[in-house]
C-alpha cells in the first residue's frame, strides 16, 4: 500500500513531464508502480475503465469507494473529471487542496486547484487516503529556510502554485518561513507560523546554515550565509536568523 504523501511526492516529481510522455491515466499508473509500497506491474485499460472499475470483480476492482462531487476530498484520492457519460481525466488530490495530472491543454504535467471542474472522487486500492490534510502536512520535513525580501507590499500566499490561486494569507517583508517542497515553475510550498501555501519563490531568500561540523578546520566557528535574489552572497560568523527587518 502506497502511503498517500508517497503518492503525492511520485506525481510532483514528473510535474513539467510533456503530456506527449505521460497523459493523465499514464501519470497514475507511474505513481502505482514506482512509489513505496507499489505495484510495479500495476496496469488499467484508461480513465473510464479505472472508474468502472468499482462493479468489478474483486480482481479488478481497482476503484474501492467513489463519489459524485468533491466535497471533502482527502489527499491521496483520485479526482475525475466527466463529460455526460464520459469520464475523460484523472488526477491525485494533494494535502494542499490541489490536484496533479498531466493536461493536455498545458502540454505538460501540472498542479492546480481542485476546483469546480472536477467531477467525481474515488480511492484506489492501492493509495492510502489520509485522514487529513494536516495528517499528510504533518509528514513532510523542512527543506530549508528563507526570508521574504518583496520590496514594499506583502508577500501572498496561495492555496495553489499559480497567481490565479486563491489568497489564503500574506507574510510581511522579513518573516522566515520553512521551505516544505522545492519550487516548481517558480512556486514554492512553505509555512509560517499557522499559514502554509504557496508563494513565489522569486520573493523568497534562502538562507543556508552551517554547523561547526561542517567547517573544513575543526576549530574554524559555525557561520551563516544569506544570499539575495540578485545573487548577493553575505557570510556572517556565528550562526544567526532573521528576527526583524
Amino acid at each position: 500500500m502506497i502511503k498517500a504523501q508517497d503518492a503525492i511526492a511520485a506525481a510532483r516529481a514528473l510535474i513539467g513531464t510533456p503530456y506527449s510522455e505521460i497523459d493523465c491515466i499514464n501519470l497514475i499508473k507511474r505513481v502505482i508502480r514506482t512509489a513505496p509500497g507499489g505495484v510495479p506491474w500495476y496496469t488499467t485499460a484508461g480513465t473510464n475503465a479505472l472508474w468502472a472499475s468499482y462493479i468489478a470483480s474483486d480482481k479488478y476492482r481497482d476503484i474501492i469507494w467513489r463519489h459524485e462531487g468533491i466535497t471533502g476530498a482527502r489527499a491521496g484520492e483520485l479526482a475525475f473529471k466527466r463529460h455526460g457519460g464520459d469520464v475523460h481525466h484523472v488526477s491525485i488530490v494533494t494535502e494542499r487542496g490541489t490536484v496533479i495530472h498531466s493536461s493536455s491543454v498545458q502540454g505538460k504535467v501540472v498542479e492546480t486547484p481542485l476546483d469546480e471542474s472536477w467531477h467525481l472522487l474515488a480511492q484506489h486500492r492501492y493509495i492510502e487516503v489520509a485522514a487529513s490534510a494536516a495528517e499528510t502536512e504533518g509528514t513532510m520535513d523542512v527543506l530549508y529556510q528563507a526570508v521574504v525580501n518583496t520590496m514594499r507590499d506583502p508577500l501572498n500566499v496561495r492555496d495553489a502554485p499559480d497567481a490565479s490561486g486563491r489568497k489564503i494569507g500574506e507574510l510581511a517583508r522579513g518573516t522566515t518561513v520553512d521551505v516544505l517542497v522545492e519550487p516548481v515553475e517558480g512556486w514554492a510550498y512553505i509555512r509560517a507560523g499557522s499559514v502554509s501555501g504557496y508563494a513565489s519563490a522569486a520573493y523568497l531568500a534562502r538562507v543556508a546554515y552551517v554547523s561547526a561540523g561542517d567547517a573544513q578546520d575543526a576549530d574554524e566557528e559555525p557561520y551563516t550565509t544569506i544570499r539575495r535574489e540578485d545573487g548577493t552572497v553575505i557570510r556572517l560568523a556565528g550562526r544567526w536568523s532573521v528576527l526583524e527587518d
